[in-house]
């Protein structure tokens, strides 16, 4: 391949991502916290079958298929070849290397606005199909439960919160060490490692939560009664922690299974499994929260016997419809091997641990606040913060393929036409911002219904949507800003603007605004836009006045050659 070509797809953006609390985290762990250096270790290579080469011949062909240039790359290229009159029909898509080189030395390869634009919102079209997939996942509790009363929907919230960050944050950061471990396997031909690593990661992870299940169902009420004074809801919220402990072992396997696949290149199989879980997991919650009456302890149980098929959905995958990636499975496995050569493991998890848990928890701080003014209060802010995450998705698809092509364009040399692609997707976000703002504003007595009939949380919801019109817009400019970063390969920067204008502006202000002022959801919004307001003005003054693009593209020629 041509050190010029396009060589990120919105796929292998996508993958990498970490979601929390119904929002994709906008950078990975490793943004923050540079990673040990993980080579493949000895123990491991010498399991390896020393009477075969590296790569045979099967194993290279399978390989070199994985890598082989996309489709999706060359429409690419030949669209913008094509726009610049330098590609015709005639041509064979063998010929779309050299001609694209060719381009670029000699200086021919121009974008405009407008075809960035028609090009992000194609991209972003697919994607805001899966994220909606994902996001339903924790939404169809919410509308379930949500029509039952407050009480129930601000204990589902409770329980929801504390087990994202005592238990979905742990387990998310955890398995983040095999985007480096199985990829690297991979690459380096040692597919069988993949495999272990695979079993090592999922072993670790289960250790890792079984004191934290024993908690959940011995002593979640007594930890949350030192955050919740209402008996009721602690009630609630521990019941939910009792059924959810016994999905997690599943949820575990298919963290672990979707990047299994994923580093062999296949990234669509989770896709193909939400596109079955969700609307199932919607049924389930219909039909054991209503139709059987089990109540909201009904949304807990349709979470776990989901948490279960995702992980058989993936192995259903794996042996019906894509075998070839069981020559990443050891054959000749041995259980103590599970329990080997954890600590290289170990010292790639941790910083997403701690990341993760710093993602999860700036969002679960908020809700603790809503938790202290009360059961409508916390209510109201679960609801407003489901919206706000739904309408979030198509920003957010945006911003994925504006990294995407940001990125292309900086491999490729072309600064003008990344330039340009960071300015249309700055525009297309506050056009979207503004289409879901009127959206929310004109539906929002509809849109609140949906999750629930409580009149009193319908009109605190509404109370606060002044806010979250102006909210949505600075959101959707934040998504796409942190697109541009991404691709420009400055994420580094961008997560410790996210940290600084979260955690030292947007919480204490919401905190003050709240409780000393008494601004009640108010101070709460007030505080985080504040603060949304700060990332996304520190975050577009990077990308259009403080970066060397130049410096930008000499970095990536760098972090290319040491691929190779």
């Amino acid at each position: 391949m041509s050190d010029h070509q396009f060589k990120h797809t919105n796929d292998q953006r996508r993958a990498s991502l970490v979601f929390s609390q119904g929002k994709p985290s906008l950078y990975s762990p490793n943004d923050f916290i540079n990673s040990p250096s993980s080579t493949i270790d000895e123990d491991d290579q010498q399991q390896q079958n020393e009477s075969s080469s590296l790569l045979n011949n099967q194993n290279l062909y399978h390989y070199q298929s994985i890598n082989r240039k996309s489709t999706e790359l060359l429409e690419e290229e030949r669209n913008l070849l094509r726009n610049n009159d330098l590609y015709n029909s005639d041509q064979n898509s063998d010929d779309i290397p050299e001609t694209w080189e060719t381009a670029i030395k000699s200086g021919l390869l121009k974008t405009s606005f407008n075809l960035e634009t028609r090009s992000l919102t194609k991209s972003a079209a697919p994607l805001i199909v899966t994220f909606l997939l994902q996001n339903s996942l924790s939404l169809a509790s919410i509308f379930s439960v949500g029509h039952i009363g407050k009480s129930e929907l601000a204990g589902i919230t409770l329980g929801s919160m504390t087990a994202n960050i005592t238990g979905f944050a742990a387990i998310q950061g955890l398995t983040t060490c095999l985007d480096t471990l199985c990829s690297q396997a991979f690459g380096a031909g040692k597919f069988e490692l993949v495999g272990l690593n695979f079993l090592r990661c999922s072993i670790f992870a289960i250790t890792c939560f079984l004191p934290i299940s024993i908690i959940w169902i011995f002593g979640s009420e007594f930890l949350l009664s030192f955050i919740v004074p209402d008996p009721e809801l602690i009630k609630i919220a521990s019941n939910y922690l009792r059924v959810v402990c016994w999905g997690m072992p599943g949820f575990i396997f298919f963290e672990c299974g979707k990047r299994f696949l994923q580093c062999q290149g296949i990234f669509h199989a989770s896709t193909y499994v939400l596109l079955i879980c969700a609307p199932l997991n919607a049924l389930l919650n219909w039909a054991l929260v209503w139709k059987f009456g089990l109540g909201y302890i009904g949304a807990p149980i349709a979470i776990t016997i989901n948490y279960w098929l995702m992980p058989l959905g993936l192995l259903f995958y794996t042996l019906i419809y894509d075998q070839e990636t069981l020559r990443c499975w050891p054959k000749d496995f041995k259980f103590e091997q599970t329990f080997q050569n954890w600590s290289k493991m170990i010292q790639l998890a941790l910083p997403g641990v701690i990341m993760v848990e710093a993602e999860f928890l700036g969002f679960e701080i908020v809700t603790i606040m809503a938790s202290n003014l009360g059961t409508t209060e916390l209510a109201s802010q679960s609801v407003a913060c489901s919206i706000v995450a739904l309408a979030y998705q198509v920003p957010f698809s945006v911003s994925i393929a504006t990294a995407t092509r940001v990125a292309n364009y900086i491999g490729a040399s072309l600064t003008q036409n990344g330039k340009k692609c960071c300015k249309a997707s700055m525009n297309l976000g506050f056009w979207i911002g503004l289409i879901n703002s009127t959206i929310i504003w004109i539906f929002r007595y509809q849109i609140t219904s949906f999750f629930t009939n409580d009149q009193e949380v319908i009109e605190r919801i509404v109370g606060i949507m002044p806010i979250m019109f102006i909210y949505e817009i600075v959101d959707c400019l934040n998504a796409c800003s942190a697109g541009c970063l991404r691709g420009q390969g400055l994420q580094k920067i961008g997560s410790w603007i996210n940290i600084f204008s979260f955690y030292i502006v947007g919480l204490p202000i919401s905190y003050i605004l709240t409780f000393k002022f008494n601004w009640n959801l108010w101070g709460l919004w007030s505080g985080i836009l504040t603060g949304l307001i700060s990332i996304s003005i520190l975050q577009a003054i990077t990308v259009f006045y403080y970066c060397d693009w130049d410096k930008i593209v000499d970095d990536a020629k760098k972090r290319n050659e040491d691929v190779v």
